[in-house]
C-alpha cells in the first residue's frame, strides 16, 4: 500500500466509522466506570442494606449500558441512516453517571440512594429479560439438550434457542443476501466441512427446518455461513489484506488442566474461563445416535460475538463421556505456522463439536488434529482447528502443526501431569516461526510463564498507531511486533498464577481447589485510575495480574470421571479487579454461582442429576438459613430468591410433564437455575474459599 492510497484508505475508514468513534468511547468510559463500582461493591457487607441497594443501581446501570451496546451494533449494521445513535449516547452516558456515582458514594461513606430512571422489563414468553425492545443476556447460562441424529439436534436446537431467547435471535440471520463472489467462498468451506466433519451439513439442514417450522425464513446457507463463513482465508497475520486496519489480539480466556500426581485422586480436573464481552452464550447437551454424548459451550448461540463479529460457534470448554476434554483454545493467537500454509480447512466449533463426539482419548485427538489441514490461522484460533485436549493420563496443546512443530506436553515448562495456557504461546520451538524468528532478539522463555517481550509492553491500539499505519508508516512485521508483545506481556502474568496455582495444589487439585482459584484475583495499581491507565498504555505496568478478574464471561470446572461439568456465568466472585484497563467488562446481576451438569448416557439421567441437586440445594439452604442470623436485607433477599426459586421448581415440574425434548430441556434449565441461585444464598451465609496469591 502506497502513502497516498494508505491515506484515502485511512479517510474512507475515517468516514465509514465517524459516528462509531464518536459513541465507543463513551462505551468504554461506561465500562471503566461500571466495572470500578462493581469492585467497591465488592468491598460492601453482603448483610448490609446499603450493598443490595448498591447492587440494584449497579444492575440498573449494566441494563442501561447493555441497551447502548444494543443499539449501537444495531446503528453501526444501518450506518448512515440509522436513528439509533442518540439512544445509544443517552444509554451509556446515564450508565456512566451512575457508575461514577456509585464510586463516590461508597468511597464517601455516603449510603444515600441514586435517583434512578424506569425501565420496563418483560420476558416477551421467553426465558430472557427484555428491557424494553432490547433482549439481556441471561444471568444464568442456558442449557440446550439435543438427541437424536444430526439433523434432529439441528432441529432441536434452533426450536430451543427460539424458546429460550425469542426468534428475534435467528431472524436477524434469516433471509441473507449472498453475492456470488460470496456463495462461491461458502461452497468452498462446506466442502472441506463436507470431507473431515459431515455432520456438521445434516446438523445446519435440520435447523433450517426446525426454523422453518416457526416461520422463520432461514435458508440453509444462512445456516452455513454461521457456522462457516463466506470469506476467503486470510493472507497476512492478524487478517489485515484487504487495507482495514488489522484487528490486534484480544486478551481472553485461562485455563489449566490437573491430572495424575498433580490431582487428589489421579483423575483429571480441568478448568477455565472465557474473558470476553459476554453474549447469548448457550451450553449444548448432546445426545448423538451415532457417537459419544458430550457438552460444549459456545460463547455465542449463533455464532456471533459483540465487536467481534462471526466466529463460528467458537467456545469453551467441552468434555464427552470417554473422559475426552477440551480444555481451552490453547493459547491464541499464534499464527505460527508459515502463512504459505495457509488456506482452507475446518473451524474450530466444528472441529470441537467432531472431535468430541467421535474421540474417547487426548492421544486420539492429537493424532486427528495433526491429520487435519493446516486452515484458516490468520483469522485466529476461532478459523481453524488446535487446542488443548486431556484426559485422565495424558495432555496436550497444539500451538504450531508445521514449520515448526509445537505441541506442548507436560514436563516441557517443569509441569508434573498439569497443563495450563492463556493467550501467548508457550512451546521453547515457537521462536523459529516466521513473524517470532524476525524479532527473535525481542523476546525471552522460561519455565514460569512462557515467551514474553523483554521490555513490559503497554496498549498499542491508539490513535497514533492508526494513523502510522494507514500512511505507511508502520509495517506489518512492526504492527505485528507490538500486537503481539502487548498480548504476551499480559498472558505471561495470567500463565505465572496458573503455574503457580497448580505447583501451590501439586497433589491436591479437585473441583474445590480450582473454584477457589478462580475466586483468587489479583490486585489493582496503587496510583489513581487516570494515571495507571496512562502508565499501562505506555509499558504495560499494573498489579498484580490473575486469571481470575472482572471480565471472565464464564467459568466452568470439569470432573469428566464423574460426568462433572459445573459452570458460573460471569467472575465466580463479586468485584475480581480487572487485568487491565482495557479488560474492564462486567455483566448485569452476576450471581457469581454455579450450576452443575451430570453428562450421562441418556438425557433422562442428566436430569434427574439435576433435580436430586436442586431439591438438596434447597434443603441445605434452608438448613443453613435456621443456623444463621440474618439481617432484615438480608431476609429480604433470600425471600426474593426462594420467590425466584418457587418458580423454578414449578416451570421443571410443569415442563417435565411434556414428553418432548423441549419439555426435558426447558425442566433442566429451570433446575440448573435452582442451584445458582441456591448457591448465591449459601455464598452469603458461608462465604466460599479463596487462595493465597
Amino acid at each position: 500500500m502506497t502513502q497516498k492510497q494508505g491515506l484515502l484508505a485511512m479517510a474512507k475508514y475515517g468516514i465509514n466509522n465517524a459516528k462509531a468513534f464518536r459513541i465507543y468511547p463513551l462505551r468504554d468510559q461506561s465500562r471503566t466506570a461500571l466495572t470500578l463500582a462493581n469492585v467497591k461493591i465488592g468491598e460492601l457487607d453482603p448483610k448490609t442494606a446499603v450493598y443490595h441497594t448498591r447492587v440494584n443501581e449497579f444492575n440498573h446501570a449494566m441494563i442501561r449500558h447493555h441497551q447502548g451496546k444494543w443499539y449501537a451494533t444495531k446503528a453501526v449494521a444501518e450506518w448512515r441512516t440509522s436513528t439509533l445513535w442518540p439512544k445509544a449516547k443517552e444509554a451509556f452516558t446515564e450508565a456512566i453517571a451512575i457508575g461514577t456515582a456509585l464510586q463516590e458514594k461508597i468511597e464517601n461513606g455516603d449510603n444515600t440512594p441514586i435517583p434512578l430512571s424506569t425501565i420496563p422489563l418483560t420476558t416477551k414468553d421467553t426465558e430472557i429479560q427484555f428491557a424494553d425492545e432490547v433482549p439481556l443476556v441471561s444471568d444464568i447460562t442456558p442449557v440446550v439438550v439435543v438427541q437424536g441424529s444430526s439433523y434432529e439436534m439441528g432441529f432441536q436446537y434452533a426450536q430451543q434457542l427460539v424458546e429460550i431467547f425469542g426468534d428475534w435471535i435467528m431472524r436477524q440471520h434469516a433471509e441473507h443476501d449472498f453475492s456470488e463472489e460470496a456463495l462461491a467462498e461458502l461452497r468452498r468451506w462446506e466442502a472441506q466441512h463436507q470431507q473431515h466433519t459431515p455432520e456438521l451439513l445434516d446438523f445446519c439442514r435440520g435447523w433450517q427446518a426446525g426454523a422453518n417450522a416457526l416461520d422463520i425464513p432461514m435458508s440453509y446457507d444462512d445456516v452455513l455461513d454461521l457456522w462457516v463463513g463466506h470469506k476467503p482465508p486470510a493472507k497476512t497475520y492478524l487478517s489485515s489484506g484487504d487495507g482495514a486496519l488489522p484487528e490486534l489480539p484480544p486478551l481472553a480466556c485461562t485455563s489449566l488442566a490437573a491430572w495424575g500426581e498433580a490431582t487428589e485422586d489421579g483423575k483429571l480436573v480441568a478448568g477455565a474461563t472465557g474473558d470476553h464481552d459476554m453474549s447469548y452464550q448457550v451450553t449444548i447437551v448432546a445426545f448423538p445416535d451415532d457417537g459419544i454424548p458430550f457438552v460444549y459451550t459456545t460463547f455465542g448461540a449463533t455464532g456471533t460475538l459483540p465487536t467481534v463479529g462471526p466466529n463460528w460457534f467458537f467456545g469453551l470448554p467441552g468434555m464427552n463421556l470417554k473422559g475426552l476434554t477440551y480444555v481451552h483454545h490453547g493459547g491464541g493467537p499464534k499464527m505460527l505456522e508459515p502463512p504459505s500454509s495457509w488456506g482452507y480447512g475446518i473451524r474450530r466449533g466444528a472441529s470441537v463439536m467432531h472431535m468430541l463426539r467421535y474421540h474417547e482419548t487426548a492421544v486420539s485427538a492429537r493424532e486427528q488434529e495433526c491429520a487435519w489441514p493446516i486452515g484458516d490461522i490468520g483469522y485466529g484460533d476461532q478459523a481453524t482447528v488446535g487446542g488443548f485436549y486431556a484426559d485422565d493420563s495424558y495432555g496436550y496443546i497444539i500451538e504450531s502443526r508445521q514449520d515448526p512443530v509445537a505441541i506442548r506436553e507436560a514436563g516441557i515448562m517443569g509441569e508434573r501431569d498439569f497443563l495450563f495456557a492463556n493467550n501467548s504461546v508457550n512451546h521453547p520451538q515457537a521462536i523459529e516461526s516466521e513473524w517470532m524468528s524476525r524479532i527473535r532478539d525481542e523476546w525471552q522463555w522460561d519455565e514460569d510463564g512462557g515467551w514474553r517481550p523483554k521490555e513490559p509492553t503497554g496498549m498499542t491500539k491508539s490513535l497514533g498507531m492508526i494513523l502510522k499505519w494507514f500512511s505507511g508508516r508502520m509495517s506489518m512485521d512492526e504492527l505485528m511486533s507490538k500486537g503481539m508483545a502487548f498480548a504476551y506481556w499480559n498472558s505471561y502474568n495470567r500463565n505465572y498464577f496458573l503455574h503457580t496455582m497448580a505447583r501451590q495444589g501439586m497433589g491436591e487439585i479437585n473441583p474445590d481447589y480450582l473454584k477457589s482459584m478462580y475466586r483468587t484475583g489479583g490486585t489493582m495499581p496503587e496510583r489513581p485510575w487516570n494515571e495507571a491507565a496512562k502508565q499501562y498504555k505506555k509499558d504495560g505496568s499494573w498489579g498484580k495480574i490473575s486469571a481470575a478478574h472482572a471480565s471472565n464471561a464464564l467459568v466452568v470446572i470439569m470432573k469428566p470421571s464423574e460426568g462433572l461439568y459445573s459452570l458460573c456465568t460471569g467472575p465466580a466472585l463479586r468485584g475480581l479487579p480487572p487485568m487491565s484497563p482495557n479488560q474492564v467488562i462486567s455483566i448485569h446481576n452476576e450471581r457469581n454461582a454455579f450450576w452443575d451438569l451430570t453428562l450421562t448416557e441418556t438425557p433422562e439421567a442428566t436430569l434427574a442429576a439435576a433435580r436430586e441437586l436442586a431439591e438438596s440445594l434447597i434443603t441445605e439452604t434452608k438448613t443453613a438459613m435456621m443456623n444463621h442470623t440474618l439481617t432484615p436485607p438480608l431476609q429480604t433477599a433470600v425471600a426474593a430468591l426462594f420467590t425466584e426459586i418457587d418458580e423454578d421448581v414449578v416451570q421443571a415440574k410443569t415442563a417435565e410433564q411434556g414428553g418432548e425434548m423441549g419439555h426435558l430441556a426447558k425442566a433442566l434449565r429451570a433446575y440448573t437455575r435452582i442451584h445458582v441461585k441456591a448457591r448465591q444464598i449459601m455464598n452469603v451465609l458461608i462465604p466460599p474459599c479463596q487462595l493465597d496469591y
